[in-house]
């Protein structure tokens, strides 16, 4: 089974539905055993929801590919901080 770490590095193309057949599986058995990854996902999915369902406003890519790297960093420093914390005795 993938770590937690090689889950959120394929996240993104998770999300975007860039990744193989197999990584898919991967990604999912582990999103199904990880309680973290768990809540990492469901939120991730309810935002991007949220978002496109509201039809308010669509953004070029110009200015959304950075806003989505922007919040990909602070996932990736938050989940950072939660690992550094799931490791400690």
């Amino acid at each position: 089974m993938i770590t937690c770490e090689e889950f959120f590095l394929e996240f993104g193309e998770y999300l975007e539905n860039r990744v193989s057949p197999e990584v898919r599986k991967e990604l999912e058995l582990h999103v199904s055993q990880c309680r973290v990854c768990q809540v990492l996902y469901d939120s991730s999915c309810k935002t991007v929801k949220i978002v496109t369902e509201s039809g308010s406003f669509d953004l070029p890519k110009s200015v959304s590919d950075p806003i989505i790297d922007r919040v990909m960093a602070r996932l990736r420093k938050d989940f950072k901080a939660v690992e550094i914390h799931h490791s400690q005795p």
